[in-house]
């Protein structure tokens, strides 16, 4: 018995490792040194929409479009020194999606954590 419930808890464990582990995604972001949160904000909307919601048919099947409508609270955007973090909703015909990406704009890369 005690066997059963220790596999259980690790099979718990690795399953929800592997779940966040999907819930992250790194990809290439266009250089963005100097921008203000504006600047930043609309980055994010423009590279969502034109690019990460064509190569990520997971959104596309859980939102129930490919041409869903994104946006930021400008005001929930926080960042210094290039590096910033950026509240973005999408939203679709079925359901919303909620995304902090950090955006590294010296190196050049970001991050979509799903929330």
């Amino acid at each position: 018995m005690k066997k059963r419930t220790a596999m259980t808890a690790v099979l718990l464990l690795m399953s929800s490792v592997a779940a966040h582990a999907a819930s992250e995604k790194t990809v290439s972001f266009s250089k963005c040194k100097g921008q203000d949160a504006d600047g930043i904000a609309a980055k994010v909307k423009q590279d969502y929409t034109q690019n990460r919601i064509n190569q990520w048919a997971d959104d596309q099947k859980t939102l129930g479009q490919a041409d869903p409508v994104a946006w930021v609270n400008i005001h929930d955007v926080t960042g210094k020194n290039d590096k910033w973090k950026v509240p973005l909703t999408v939203r679709g015909s079925n359901t919303d999606l909620h995304y902090v990406v950090t955006v590294d704009c010296v190196a050049g890369n970001a991050t979509y954590h799903a929330q």
